[in-house]
């Protein structure tokens, strides 16, 4: 269907109806915003887009707050699983740092959720809606002028080359971001040397809603707790030149591999669901902004999980945004976006820094790291500092 004329209301296109996406097309929405939300997969009226699975995600109490208080999605709260305390630690070292909800006087230090279950209330809201939920979009062609932003492409089982158009354009399209490429932004790729395992591990003892970070020389090996008392998500990083070893292990061997990663100071896996193995690698864009247009979350960052703000940050995108959007002033459109690219940069160089620190290859190095644990845990008032950044805030 051809957009029909601008009109007075501010109007957006919003790619992608990963989480990012749909959290911005209904942040714009309650800002008086006319909204198109365009998604590349096609579905039928009540399907969630697949990326919508059973990844279980971390959620900062600064996240969750602003979701449910500022875009209202009040059913979330009954979905999360609270994070009341996290150890973190250094394999091989004496190093530690324990960080609790109760030392901060607030209910958790963080929230886990299933990715389906996130979309499930995301998806609940945007049918109360008026905006445009358009799916089976293959995009063909971005222009822009001083005005508007033109989007040309087909939608499945029609025949005939649509167009939309709008005042902006934000683009939540992942990682591999068709816009990006359009806009011809150009991006700095690191690959780590590490690979990425993810599972859902069944343990000998209650998580008691306690997470794990444990530092190794292949990176970080980290327990999430799960609703259920005994469940948690586990993340595991090996060495690439373990790829052939670790993805044809049977299960027993994997999760004896994994408890040596844990030490035996931490709860013991029993038990295994199917395991993930992903790439590690950080995408940085030169620019986030181009003209009318936005790159937000993956499209914008995609960085190391270590300490998981991956979500977070793409959703502070979307709180600058709806921020941004009750204006809408130009200047302030640049002003935000840059921003966005500084935050993008300073928790890019967090984490780069802490999986390169205690992963060093040299010994002293990682010695002194995990040193540095146990001192910031009896330093109270710096402690309660990082544990607050943790948080969002």
């Amino acid at each position: 269907m051809d957009a029909t004329t601008l009109s007075p209301q501010p109007s957006a296109l919003v790619v992608g109806a990963g989480p990012v996406g749909a959290l911005t097309a209904l942040g714009l929405w309650q800002q008086g915003w006319q909204v198109r939300l365009l998604e590349k997969e096609a579905l039928t009226a009540h399907n969630l887009p697949s990326s919508y699975d059973n990844r279980q995600l971390a959620l900062t109490p600064q996240s969750v707050d602003w979701l449910t208080q500022t875009l209202k999605l009040t059913d979330l709260s009954a979905k999360l699983t609270p994070i009341t305390h996290i150890h973190t630690s250094s394999k091989g070292h004496f190093g530690s740092m324990l960080m609790t909800a109760s030392q901060q006087g607030v209910p958790a230090l963080g929230y886990t959720i299933a990715q389906r279950a996130l979309g499930e209330v995301i998806f609940a809201q945007l049918k109360q809606t008026q905006i445009q939920f358009i799916t089976g979009v293959q995009l063909d062609s971005l222009r822009q002028s001083n005005e508007q932003v033109i989007l040309t492409g087909n939608v499945t089982d029609e025949p005939v080359l649509q167009k939309w158009q709008a005042d902006r354009l934000f683009a939540a399209d992942g990682a591999h971001s068709w816009i990006r490429n359009q806009l011809a932004i150009s991006s700095e790729t690191r690959h780590y040397p590490h690979q990425l395992m993810t599972c859902i591990g069944t343990l000998s003892e209650t998580h008691q809603q306690g997470a794990v970070e444990r530092f190794t020389p292949s990176g970080p090996t980290a327990m999430l707790p799960l609703a259920d008392a005994y469940q948690v998500k586990l993340v595991y990083c090996y060495d690439l030149a373990d790829i052939d070893q670790v993805t044809h292990m049977d299960h027993d061997a994997l999760v004896e591999r994994i408890n040596a990663q844990l030490g035996k100071a931490m709860p013991q896996v029993t038990a295994i669901s199917e395991v993930m193995h992903y790439p590690l690698v950080e995408v940085k864009p030169e620019r986030i902004q181009s003209g009318r247009v936005l790159l937000m979350g993956n499209a914008a960052h995609t960085q190391h999980p270590v300490a998981g703000q991956g979500l977070n940050l793409g959703i502070r995108d979307v709180q600058a945004v709806v921020a941004w959007s009750q204006d809408a002033d130009e200047q302030a459109w640049h002003e935000m976006a840059n921003a966005r690219l500084k935050d993008h940069r300073r928790i890019m160089r967090a984490t780069h820094g802490l999986v390169t620190l205690f992963s060093h290859p040299q010994a002293l190095v990682q010695g002194v790291a995990s040193a540095g644990l146990t001192l910031l845990n009896v330093m109270t008032p710096l402690k309660k500092r990082i544990t607050r950044m943790a948080m969002g805030y």
